[in-house]
């Protein structure tokens, strides 16, 4: 029985001493927003307060971190977006890496600065907002410990240098941003610094390395209130027209479609393309499989990898089913015909999905897509005579995803 006593007190003891009080920023609202330029020269910016006290997070909690790699941050908001101003101190600027990449590549040879925004506080979801040293930014939606870089948002963030370190400066829509209507908002935040010469990163609220997610770290934002959520309705059209001409024959093809996103509400999302194009996804890489099971490749449509970590619960759900090569075979030829034609892929014909979060933290998914019937060219040698042949049948994919959280 005392063992047991004494294991408990233990462990309670063990819980209070991991146990770290969570920061509160106090943000105020501006009536001039600051010119985004990446130098904090603007009246608002000292007018703030400041922000700092940042805790050694990578490669250990134990590290201290030196003062002249100290972190300054300042946050405020006005009716249309949320500001963010950040100053690195660095010893010798000169030193850091600016490698520069393209959008949403942010594990470069570049520092990283990145703003954490919890719209709804449950240390469960959570918006990340980027920016590199060499002025590369990058987005993402977080959803426990996964990173989703396929969430791409219109925000703003400029950067400068001087001889005492370098700066970001941001502007952050609301319409990049998902929360409720309510007058008094809860929110939290936490900011990240990564320093790539040091192998060191930094965050303003406290994370015990290796303990829970880190969306569960964040510190307390107070004072936004009296802010309204904006229409949330982006329409995408597009339209492509190709010709080809050989051996004195011109053929042209023409195409439009468009995708939608549209916020049903405060949080849910509607997300439907009509038609769709894939000719800017990135090709698959090339391997030659001489195994018995068939390769797997990665999604890179936009429509199947931005806001599907609902859909991706147990990874039943394998995207590239839909729209991949047809399923069916050509094998009822005749002695003289010959496959003139046979499709490399299924066209979509339109796809839906309908994604988000009640107040009872029950996530909700709706996925639906429709291919259309496909077809293979039989051409006959002999006569010219060409005939089609099924190879894929019109075909309908639903899921429907339910996902409880608990504490």
């Amino acid at each position: 029985m005392l063992k047991n006593v004494l294991g408990l007190v233990a462990l309670c003891c063990s819980i209070i001493a991991n146990a770290q009080v969570s920061k509160t920023m106090q943000v105020e609202r501006i009536d001039q927003a600051p010119k985004i330029d990446g130098i904090l020269d603007d009246e608002v910016w000292k007018s703030l307060p400041v922000y700092n006290d940042f805790h050694m997070y990578q490669p250990g909690n134990e590290g201290t971190i030196d003062p002249s790699y100290q972190t300054e941050v300042q946050m405020a908001y006005d009716d249309r977006a949320v500001y963010v101003s950040a100053f690195m101190k660095h010893p010798d600027p000169s030193v850091i890496p600016t490698q520069f990449s393209q959008r949403d590549e942010v594990g470069v040879q570049a520092d990283v600065f990145a703003v954490a925004l919890n719209t709804y506080n449950d240390g469960i979801n959570e918006t990340r907002f980027y920016v590199t040293s060499a002025g590369t930014i990058g987005d993402s939606k977080v959803s426990q410990n996964n990173q989703d870089f396929g969430y791409d948002v219109v925000f703003e963030c400029r950067i400068s240098f001087d001889e005492a370190g370098w700066y970001a400066e941001y502007r952050i829509p609301y319409n990049a941003l998902r929360f409720p209507e309510v007058e008094v908002q809860n929110w939290s935040v936490n900011f990240y610094r990564q320093l790539t010469n040091e192998n060191e990163t930094h965050t303003w609220n406290f994370i015990k390395n290796g303990v829970g997610r880190e969306t569960q770290y964040n510190g307390k934002i107070e004072g936004v209130q009296n802010i309204n959520p904006p229409t949330r309705l982006t329409l995408f059209p597009f339209a492509q027209g190709v010709a080809t001409s050989f051996d004195g024959t011109t053929n042209t093809n023409f195409s439009a479609g468009m995708d939608i996103k549209y916020g049903i509400s405060d949080s849910f999302t509607l997300d439907a393309t009509l038609i769709p194009d894939f000719g800017q996804a990135a090709f698959d890489r090339v391997e030659l499989n001489l195994g018995p099971f068939e390769q797997t490749f990665s999604e890179n449509r936009q429509f199947f990898t931005e806001g599907v970590e609902l859909f991706n619960k147990g990874r039943i759900f394998f995207s590239r089913r839909v729209g991949n090569a047809p399923t069916g075979r050509v094998s009822d030829l005749a002695e003289n015909e010959t496959i003139s034609e046979f499709p490399e892929r299924v066209n979509l014909l339109n796809a839906i999905k309908l994604s988000g979060r009640t107040k009872e933290e029950l996530g909700v998914g709706i996925f639906n897509a429709i291919t259309e019937k496909t077809y293979a060219i039989v051409t006959d040698s002999v006569s010219g005579v060409t005939r089609d042949v099924l190879v894929e049948p019109l075909t309908n994919y639903n899921i429907v995803v339910l996902d409880q959280q608990f504490n």
